[in-house]
């Protein structure tokens, strides 16, 4: 019989911030399934792909999980569950044509789920230390179908802080397909990464997608030009609370009258949700809708490659303009860690950042182990 402290222990050993209720989310997720893939629980849990894996290890070693076609509870699991956890009931109320978005890609759209898709191919590699993560053409797709719903493209000045996700474009192919060359009276994309600048600018040109780009570090005070110029404001800031309090803040200082922001982050746990709430407040935003779950991202593993799109309208005064930012900002500055990787060819374990070894593990891939040269890598966990 499993101790009914289990989940606070495994919480404990892997540091989670959920506590044991991420444990529990876990069980539930499998629970309710019969057998699930990891990074189908991760997603369900709502946890980091790395938290994720480190639970489902110590739940093994519980004797609550095994490999069952994907993740299954053990016998000893489903009795614990169900008498410890109180559980019975495996009903999935998820919307299924939606999936729990409140909004769907309609079939006429298609052709621009491809079409962007493959302009997205050719996208510059990703910047993982401006913590670059871009998100799915289907769910770029979404952001702008959803904004269309709500009324914050036809007619409205749109701003995008940073657009590695390409909603700017995305926002051109949606116009298209309704027969509008634009819907909007004007897309602007700010963004820190020229290199992400041009891609879009050669691609808007490309297809016919009338874009503005400029080249401005947020960290820096909006140029007077955009200060109260816009209607509606998009972005997917920095997954730290302090990206969140300077991307919005950016935004709420280009915003004019009551606008709209769609705000993509991060899903975190309570306590951190409270903290970027009081962020919210404090900047004069309400927030009117929460959708977990919206974003996709291709490769953002950390993020359990999902998170929430939060809608939010300017409804009070904001707090006084924010100066230049001179603080720490984007995750690895604000959580600084050793990260050890394996090559998977040899066992040579390389340190990011450490020597000659790249910051990110996709440039160590690119160059390879120092030892074979080989370019497969797996996290080191443990001491």
């Amino acid at each position: 019989m499993a101790d009914p402290e289990i989940l606070k222990t495994i919480a404990e050993a892997t540091r989670l911030r959920e506590g044991p209720a991420g444990v529990e989310a876990i069980l539930r997720a499998v629970y309710r399934s019969g057998s699930l893939r990891l990074q189908d629980v991760a997603r369900e849990a709502r946890l980091p792909m790395p938290i994720a894996t480190a639970v489902r290890r110590e739940l093994e070693k519980a004797g609550l999980l095994e490999r069952k076609q994907g993740l299954a509870l053990s016998p000893e699991g489903r009795d614990f569950v169900e008498r410890e956890l109180g559980l019975g009931i495996t009903i999935d109320v998820t919307c299924p044509a939606c999936a729990g978005h409140g909004v769907v890609i309609p079939a006429d759209f298609q052709a621009q789920v491809g079409r962007l898709a493959a302009i997205i191919a050719q996208a510059p590699s990703v910047d993982v230390t401006l913590d670059q993560a871009p998100c799915t053409p289907e769910t770029s797709l979404l952001r702008a179908l959803l904004m269309l719903q709500a009324g914050a493209l036809e007619g409205r000045r749109v701003l995008l802080l940073g657009d590695d996700d390409s909603v700017s474009l995305a926002i051109g192919l949606v116009g298209q397909a309704l027969g509008k060359a634009d819907l909007t009276r004007g897309v602007v994309v700010v963004d820190a990464d020229e290199r992400r600048l041009a891609f879009l600018r050669e691609n808007a040109a490309r297809e016919g997608i009338a874009l503005r780009t400029l080249h401005h570090d947020l960290r820096q005070p909006l140029p007077a030009e955009l200060q109260g110029a816009f209607d509606t404001i998009e972005t997917d800031p920095p997954y730290t609370l302090e990206g969140a309090k300077l991307f919005l803040t950016r935004g709420r200082e280009a915003l004019a009258g009551d606008g709209l922001c769609y705000f993509s982050f991060a899903q975190w746990p309570p306590r951190q949700m409270l903290a970027l709430q009081r962020v919210f407040l404090d900047l004069g935003l309400a927030v009117q809708t929460i959708r977990p779950g919206f974003n996709a991202y291709a490769g953002a593993t950390v993020l359990g490659n999902v998170g929430q799109l939060i809608e939010l309208a300017a409804a009070g005064p904001a707090a006084a303009a924010l100066p230049a930012w001179q603080g720490p900002l984007y995750t690895a500055e604000i959580n600084p860690r050793i990260r050890a990787y394996v090559c998977t060819s040899c066992g040579r374990e390389a340190v990011l950042g450490r020597g000659s070894t790249p910051e990110t593990i996709e440039a160590l891939k690119d160059q390879g182990c120092a030892n074979c040269g080989g370019h497969s890598f797996r996290r080191k966990t443990g001491g």
